[in-house]
C-alpha cells in the first residue's frame, strides 16, 4: 500500500519501506537535523530507561552501542562501570569524545562488516539506528552473534504504529531525515528478531523519547521547510518548542498512540 511521502505498508505486519531514490521529497538536505541542547535531554532519558532495565541491583554489562556517535553515550556507561566497544559509520562527521576514542573499543563501519568478536556482549544497544539499516536481516544476525547467551539486544527506533504519522501525513517529522529509509511496527519488528533467533521479543511504546516529533512535524505541515539542516536550524523553533513541551507531552499521555518511538527489548537463548 502506497503512503504519504513514497511510504510503502505491508499489508501483513504493518511495516514501512520508504522510496528513496536520490533523495526523498520533502527531507533535508543532511542526516543530521537535532538540536544539541535537544539531543542531551533524550541521551539523558534513555540513560535513566537503561539504568532502570540493565544496569542496577547487578554486575555492570558489557556493552556494545552500535553506531555511537560522538561516544556520549559510551562515556556515560563507561563512568558506570561498564566495558564498552561501539561501531560506527561516521556519517555525520561528528568528533568522537577522547575518553572514549582511548579507552573503548571501536570499530568503523557496518556492524555487518565489522570484526565484531563473536559471544562477547551482556548488551547491545542499537538507539535510533536500525530504521537507517538497508539489511535488517543482516543487522539482526550481527547483533545476535555479538551477545552471549542470555544477553539482550536493546532498540529505539521511530514507530510505524504511531497515530503521528496518519495525522501529519508527508510532514511527519521521522521523514524529515533522508536517511531513514524504513519503519519497524510492533509486529515487524517481532518477526524480524525471532526469525533470527531472539527469544522474549518485547516492544512498547514510551512516551518519554523524542517529544518533540509532533509539535516539529506541526511546524513542517505548517510550511516552516526543510532545508540543510531541517526545522530545528531555526532558534525561533527551538524556543517556540521548549514551550510548547508541556502541551505535547499532555497530547501524549492523553492519546498515546501519539508516541512516535517503538522500544524493543529481545534476547538471545541460552543463558542460566
Amino acid at each position: 500500500m502506497r503512503g504519504p511521502r513514497d511510504l510503502f505498508r505491508c499489508d501483513g505486519c504493518g511495516h514501512l519501506l520508504r522510496e528513496v531514490g536520490e533523495g526523498p521529497r520533502g527531507a533535508r538536505g543532511h542526516p543530521w537535523g537535532g538540536s544539541l541542547g535537544f539531543d542531551g535531554v533524550r541521551l539523558a532519558l534513555t540513560m535513566r530507561r537503561l539504568d532502570r532495565l540493565f544496569l542496577r541491583g547487578g554486575p555492570a554489562p558489557s556493552v556494545l552501542d552500535i553506531g555511537f556517535g560522538s561516544g556520549a553515550l559510551l562515556r556515560r556507561l563507561m563512568d558506570r562501570g561498564c566495558a564498552v566497544a561501539g561501531v560506527e559509520k561516521g556519517m555525520l562527521g561528528v568528533a568522537v569524545d577522547p575518553v572514549v576514542r582511548e579507552r573503548a573499543r571501536l570499530f568503523w563501519g557496518g556492524i555487518e562488516d565489522a570484526a565484531i568478536p563473536e559471544g562477547a556482549f551482556d548488551l547491545v544497544l542499537g538507539i535510533h539506528l536500525i530504521e537507517h539499516v538497508d539489511d535488517v536481516r543482516a543487522f539482526a544476525r550481527a547483533c545476535f552473534r555479538a551477545l552471549r547467551p542470555g544477553g539482550r539486544l536493546y532498540v529505539l527506533t521511530p514507530s510505524a504504529d504511531s497515530a503521528g504519522l496518519a495525522l501529519f501525513g508527508g510532514a511527519w517529522w521521522n521523514l524529515e531525515d533522508p536517511s531513514h529509509v524504513r519503519f519497524f511496527s510492533a509486529a515487524s519488528v517481532r518477526r524480524l528478531l525471532e526469525s533470527e533467533g531472539f527469544l522474549r521479543v518485547r516492544t512498547a511504546s514510551p512516551a518519554w523519547d523524542s517529544v518533540m516529533v509532533e509539535v516539529n512535524s506541526l511546524w513542517r505541515w505548517l510550511g516552516v521547510g526543510s532545508g540543510q539542516h531541517g526545522v530545528l536550524s531555526r532558534g525561533w523553533v527551538r524556543a517556540l518548542d521548549l514551550a510548547a513541551l508541556p502541551c505535547a507531552m499532555v497530547a501524549r499521555m492523553l492519546y498515546r498512540r501519539l508516541a512516535s518511538s517503538l522500544e524493543v527489548i529481545a534476547e538471545k537463548g541460552g543463558g542460566p
